[in-house]
């Protein structure tokens, strides 16, 4: 032991040798002021220093200790048995004492937090049970002489030191100086070690009922638990002797796990599965079977969660005082609220529902875990702790982490014991991640980092972070960067407090000299940048974007009621919702990269963010409102309208500016703009789309007619018939009518291809809802206003003139891209000046989540309400009209003149934006 280590000693068993009270508890290192009560009892020697490298690991616990030295345990005298020693303990808890979650102890301190665990039990508390490599003799011990017991002290505090137990003490003199321990102190140790080695030798443990876990050293294996309890005895052998299970960092790490999923396991179970009716025996496996995900390991076993009881048991959570109270608490950032709240929702294995069993998971599909973030986000919980901690480090960890990071980390993320963050940002790089300067150097073995983060968020009450360093100086700038997952507890970790104006809390975070073992970084050595690539799409999805602006537009709406100029803005928020939850399928893919979610990120966060400013316009008003005096307000509805006001300004900043999610859409374009134009019209129908582009372009061109833009009846009936000898026109009738019956997202399919090409919406369609059958060219030809079917306002119809619409628009935009890849100007092409082309661009996203939310509604045609249908159609037309701004303005003069395809293309778009005016009938193309 080194002489600072003896200092740390005696100052530790000082604090532990003079209570305040007659209790035997103490607190532990930096106990929770909330959260799981685990106790920890002392080992043979008394002291509780063998428990701290734990206690550190589980610093969201409150962990208490027992005092062998209080004075409600030797003021009566020396104890005669384990059992009397333990039932001194109890008594000294008072009945007012901590709840006991969890009783744990190794060698003789699991012979005493057995004890103790019975005697709870007696009391009505049944705490989990946790033995550290603890067995018994139960025999007569010779008497020691004192050379005997001054030996043995030394050889066990050496050996629980990780220190050469080969010396020998002549005297206590000898030994005391030996482990740098004060004279006095070492001799009232001696005095306990003594007492309680012969106490643990005649111990045999009394019979109880109680389930436990025995961890036992490899090297031991010597006790049998099922012979002292009824109970059921879960078994973790880890390798090493008596003394190394504490020793070792490893084992460490273990057992933390084992402290954790014990819980997690048996606390999900009974939360969230429902007992079967005696009647009704439950089959487990039967609805999710279809559903499981690859990484789901065995079969799922009857009692374990599945969908149903996990959204029941959400419910039930959710719908109660207590969590309203826990909410509003954690929007004004109550760092004890926010805690508890995740950990209710871990302890009910609702935060990562789709991992793996083996990390805290129970194997389920990625689907569910988005439809419960979205459950329990939509209350007002705030979003950023679970997409930060599970949906971006957790998954981040889960893809590309070592196997010891995955089981040191992931059950305690899952379980809601602790939080994560990220720390790219610093100052002067902003969002340039390629710029940053934090060095990661390796030292003996391990990395040390130095640098400064900025603008992190919930680094002040998050356990560690995903840390970008350079390890690298050679070659492009963004080679040599590594990806590290840093214990923000770790020493050289400096958080600070950076002062906003909204209530969710930035972060300055210095990192000097701060150790990182090899086995905590993410990925191989300098190739962090591709990794990087994919968290950050990961980060991108926008789902936290749409519950925050659902959220908001619920406050505005509390308070202003259904106003009308609400109505597209609700309309955009159901959009990007859908668009979002799309883009969550990035989640199962291995090779995610951020192109995959700039769009829903830009559409999502600028979505949020137009919400936000409504509040902001309203905010005169708003802000003078005041809760529980004024109608409509509660303290969470005005905590959401402060929200909105001041979060709504940086949600275009984080996680990658709207510019850079312009460049990288603008950088994937150029590249295949034509194919990420088809890939939205693949959506509906695929090798139809292509079908229907490669027979009727040259159809469509060969019955044009003069003037360009004139209705023409001659023209539709080409297209319609060429339609029908095609097959095309029975897509949606149904088999006992002749038709194909592939439903309304097909006959979109096709009406978006007529609309692609620029062509009329010869598609027959309004008659199909009719039940005709009559000649394609009659219909099709519709009245002479241009009306394809003569006014329909059936939700069918309503969508396949959208669909056709959406073409349009799209036809549009790749007329114009293509216009501007070619075009010159001060030698350079027009596709290269951004101020030009952004809005263009800007116009693609939201035709990319225009069809993603056609596509949702066409496949749940039948259950449409009314009011969505508008606000979906409010939304189209707004997109609309700003591609063909957009697209008007890249095409300049080129774009006006009536020979162009760009001007076809104009007219067209506009006999169709203006379709609502017309009494929310659909109009033809």
């Amino acid at each position: 032991m080194t002489h600072d280590g003896g200092e740390r000693l005696n100052a530790y068993l000082r604090t532990r040798s003079a209570p305040a009270d007659t209790s035997s508890l103490v607190e532990l290192g930096r106990s929770a002021t909330a959260g799981r009560v685990v106790l920890f009892a002392h080992p043979v020697g008394g002291s509780l220093l063998a428990y701290q490298p734990l206690v550190r690991r589980l610093a969201d616990h409150r962990c208490l200790g027992l005092d062998a030295t209080a004075r409600a345990v030797v003021d009566a005298g020396p104890a005669g048995s384990i059992q009397e020693l333990a039932r001194r303990h109890v008594e000294s808890f008072g009945e007012h004492g901590p709840r006991i979650d969890v009783v744990c102890g190794w060698s003789f301190g699991g012979a005493l937090a057995w004890e103790i665990a019975c005697l709870l039990a007696e009391r009505g508390e049944r705490p989990e049970v946790v033995l550290l490599d603890s067995t018994w003799a139960g025999r007569v011990v010779p008497v020691w002489t004192p050379a005997e017991a001054l030996h043995g002290f030394v050889q066990d505090a050496l050996q629980l030191g990780g220190q050469d137990a080969g010396f020998t003490a002549g005297t206590a003199e000898e030994a005391a100086a030996r482990l740098d321990m004060d004279p006095e102190v070492f001799a009232e140790r001696l005095a306990v070690f003594t007492h309680n080695r012969r106490l643990v030798c005649e111990w045999h443990p009394t019979p109880g009922d109680l389930d436990l876990v025995s961890v036992r050293a490899a090297e031991s294996l010597t006790s049998d638990w099922h012979t002292a309890t009824t109970g059921g005895v879960e078994l973790h052998d880890l390798p090493g002797d008596h003394y190394g299970l504490l020793g070792d960092s490893g084992n460490v790490a273990a057992i933390e796990r084992v402290l954790r999923e014990h819980r997690t396991v048996a606390a999900t179970a009974a939360a969230a599965v429902p007992a079967p009716a005696a009647e009704e025996p439950q089959h487990a496996g039967e609805s999710q079977q279809a559903e499981e995900p690859e990484h789901a390991g065995e079969p799922r076993q009857a009692g374990e969660p599945d969908e149903a009881a996990l959204h029941t048991a959400l419910a039930k959570l959710v719908d109660t005082p207590h969590w309203r109270d826990l909410v509003i608490r954690s929007r004004r950032m109550d760092p004890d609220a926010i805690a508890e709240a995740y950990r209710e929702l871990g302890r009910r294995g609702l935060l990562a529902p789709d991992w793996p069993r083996e990390f805290g998971g129970g194997g389920l599909p990625t689907r569910l875990a988005i439809e419960l973030f979205e459950g329990f986000c939509s209350t007002g919980l705030p979003d950023l702790v679970h997409a930060l901690t599970v949906q971006i480090v957790g998954n981040f960890v889960l893809k590309s982490g070592s196997e010891r990071l995955k089981r040191e980390l992931l059950p305690r993320l899952a379980g809601g014991e602790e939080f994560s963050t990220v720390l790219y940002s610093e100052p002067r790089a902003g969002s340039d991640l390629a710029a940053l300067r934090t060095r990661a150097e390796r030292r003996d073995g391990r990395y040390v980092l130095n640098g400064v983060k900025v603008f992190s968020i919930y680094s002040d009450i998050s356990g560690s972070a995903l840390v970008a360093a350079r390890t690298g100086r050679d070659g492009h700038k963004y080679d040599g960067i590594t990806l590290f997952v840093v214990d923000l507890a770790a020493p050289g970790v400096t958080v600070e407090l950076v002062e906003t104006v909204q209530r969710e809390r930035m972060c300055r975070v210095r990192l000097r000299d701060v150790e990182v073992e090899d086995w905590r970084r993410v990925g191989e050595e300098g190739r962090g940048w591709a990794l990087l690539d994919g968290a950050l799409a990961i980060e991108r999805t926008g789902i936290d974007h749409v519950v925050r602006a659902a959220r908001w537009l619920r406050a505005l709406h509390a308070m202003v009621g259904r106003a009308r100029e609400l109505e597209r803005l609700e309309g955009q928020v159901e959009c990007a919702t859908t668009l979002a939850r799309t883009a969550t399928e990035v989640f199962l893919r291995a090779d995610v990269r951020a192109i995959d979610t700039a769009v829903a990120k830009l559409y999502t966060s600028e979505t949020c963010q137009q919400v936000g400013h409504e509040v902001l316009r309203r905010w005169s008003t708003l802000g003078r409102t005041t809760p529980g005096r004024t109608p409509g307000v509660d303290d969470l509805v005005h905590e959401e309208l402060f929200s909105g006001l001041t979060e709504s300004p940086g949600l275009t900043l984080s996680a990658g500016t709207s510019e850079m999610m312009l460049s990288t859409i603008a950088a994937d374009l150029k590249e295949e703009y034509e194919r990420r134009c088809l890939a939205i019209l693949h959506r509906f129908g695929g090798e139809l789309v292509d079908t229907v582009l490669e027979v009727l372009g040259p159809v469509g061109a060969g019955v044009r007619v003069e003037p360009l833009f004139a209705h023409s009846p001659a023209r539709r009936t080409a297209l319609a018939e060429t339609l029908a000898d095609l097959g095309l026109d029975g897509v949606e009738r149904p088999e006992e009518e002749g038709g194909l019956g592939l439903g309304l997202t097909v006959g979109c399919a096709i009406a978006l291809g007529l609309g692609y090409l620029g062509y009329e919406n010869a598609y027959r369609s309004c008659r199909l809802d009719h039940g005709s059958a009559g000649a394609a060219a009659g219909t099709a030809a519709g009245t002479a206003d241009g009306d394809s079917h003569g006014g329909c306002a059936a939700a069918e119809c309503r969508l396949r003139h959208a669909a056709h619409a959406l073409g349009l628009g799209l036809g549009l935009f790749r007329t114009a891209w293509e216009h501007a890849s070619a075009r010159e100007q001060f030698d350079r092409k027009l596709v290269d000046f951004d101020a030009l082309m952004f809005p263009l661009i800007r116009g693609y996203a939201e035709l990319n989540a225009v069809g993603t939310r056609l596509h949702e509604l066409a496949e749940h045609v039948a259950d449409l309400d009314g009011e969505v249908l508008r606000r979906f159609e409010l939304v189209a037309q707004d997109a609309l009209v700003r591609v063909v701004r957009a697209a008007m303005q890249v095409l300049g003069a080129q774009g006006i003149t009536e020979w162009s395809v760009a001007s076809r293309f104009y007219m067209k778009c506009a006999e169709s934006i203006g379709f609502l005016d017309r009494g929310s009938t659909a109009a033809g193309g």
